[in-house]
């Protein structure tokens, strides 16, 4: 029996988590937010290249985050189960993966416009979503620097640490991205690709505040000592498999993910530019309610991780139980307030009135989507943090890539919904990993019960 105690107190371990993993989270949102809101403004073609360009960048650097989640789901077990030098000693495996990830996926982004006619893009759409892409590619490498240091940092409960950078980020975004968009004080007038850029520059401001700080971890006798920051060896490879098997799962989880987003990005982007923008608009607010719950997703993950860690399947349980409690609070409060200012909120995006319109009649179906597709992250979190992944991506792969595109490309093309179309198609993959992964959560807790954790 499961005490009301055991959920208060994962309850308030994971807000404490949450809290500055979702500011985080939302700033990151909105960094991506003001990029559109600033090029949307400027001029809706440009908006269309950017969103488009990003629908293929997204799947290119969170692949590589993706195969970098085991460092924090190993170190937050190793934190859980209170051997701390081990946490140090992951993170620097992890430092020495995110080269050879960076070398990879960058190499591939370069190639951005040739991706884009294969997605059977027009010459003009792949011409200028091409060419932003090939700015966006050359943050991959501190991307990952930024997430694996901050992947360390969070298992090892010190999560203000990215929340700070990310604001300190978020303002320097915003002072570059419209001089760059728009030429001011003497820059080129570059659009799309000035948005881009600055992002670039962001980000490389992000990976060098993470360096910065653990670096001072590291001087510091007591917590080098502690954390074991100077552990790193010549046989990384072969010590971190296990670590780079949870990540396995996860990548293939994101790609199954975001590349079914990407699809349907694609999917839009045959309609038209001006549908490729309403759809952009459309799921940047989607991302960022999707983003808070990820966020809680991930607190939920590095507690269960903890309970797991010293092997105790009551707190896997409340783990659980808490992160979705915490969830469905806050889808509650997100869409209530979507729904009551939808021309503040998304229009902020864009001053053209046909793209208002259509939000306005679309609007219930992206709500109804939003919250389909949450639900299953605090399962997925619950997942990760016991390290069960095969089965789970199996489960992904079938309703992502399998249902999610399958059902957009017949609702939008075959039964002639369009843009509805592809929203409701979005929600059928989020019910099918809802479905298939709760089972998978339940027939876990009963094995727990017949055979092994206390």
């Amino acid at each position: 029996m499961i005490e009301y105690n055991l959920i208060k107190k994962d309850l308030k371990a994971i807000a404490k988590l949450a809290l500055p993993i979702t500011t985080a989270f939302v700033a990151m949102g909105i960094m991506g937010i003001v990029d559109t809101m600033i090029v949307g403004n400027y001029n809706t073609d440009q908006l269309a290249y950017i969103g488009l360009a990003n629908s293929i960048f997204v799947v290119l650097f969170t692949i590589p985050i993706g195969l970098l989640q085991g460092v924090l789901i190993k170190s937050s077990q190793k934190f859980g189960a209170r051997k701390f030098k081990s946490c140090g000693k992951i993170y620097n495996e992890g430092k020495k993966y995110l080269i050879v990830l960076s070398f990879i996926f960058t190499l591939i982004g370069i190639n951005g416009r040739l991706i884009l006619k294969l997605l059977g893009q027009d010459a003009d759409m792949a011409a200028h979503a091409g060419k932003v892409l090939s700015v966006f590619v050359f943050s991959i490498p501190f991307i990952l620097i930024y997430v694996n240091a901050n992947f360390f940092l969070q298992s090892i409960k010190r999560p203000y640490v990215a929340m700070y950078a990310i604001l300190a980020a978020n303002i320097l975004n915003i002072i570059i991205n419209p001089v760059l968009v728009y030429g001011k004080f003497g820059f080129p007038e570059l659009g799309a690709v000035g948005s881009a850029t600055s992002t670039l520059i962001v980000r490389i401001f992000l990976a060098l505040y993470m360096l910065y700080y653990i670096r001072r971890m590291r001087l510091n006798p007591k917590l080098n000592r502690r954390f074991g920051l100077d552990r790193s060896y010549d046989t990384w490879w072969n010590d971190s498999r296990t670590t780079r098997k949870i990540g396995y799962g996860v990548a293939i989880t994101t790609i199954a993910t975001n590349g079914s987003f990407s699809a349907v990005s694609t999917f839009a982007g045959w309609m038209g530019q001006h549908t490729m923008a309403t759809f952009v608009i459309m799921i940047n607010i989607s991302t960022m309610v999707f983003m808070i719950c990820f966020s809680i997703s991930q607190a939920t993950s590095i507690v269960v991780a903890n309970a797991f860690g010293r092997r105790d399947k009551d707190g896997i349980m409340t783990g659980a139980l808490s992160g979705f409690i915490i969830m469905m609070g806050v889808l509650l409060v997100l869409e209530t307030l979507i729904l009551s200012f939808p021309d503040q909120i998304f229009g902020i995006f864009t001053n053209d009135p046909t793209v208002m319109v259509v939000i306005h009649a679309l609007i219930f179906y992206l709500m109804a989507d939003v919250f389909i597709d949450a639900l299953p992250l605090t399962v997925m979190g619950t997942l990760n943090g016991r390290s069960d992944v095969k089965i789970p991506t199996v489960f992904q792969i079938i309703s992502f890539l399998g249902v999610r595109i399958s059902a957009c490309y017949l609702l939008a093309f075959q039964l002639e919904l369009g843009l509805k179309g592809l929203i409701i198609g979005l929600a059928c993959g989020g019910a099918s990993s809802l479905l298939l992964n709760g089972s998978r959560f339940v027939y876990l807790r009963r094995r727990d019960n017949l055979y092994g954790l206390k």
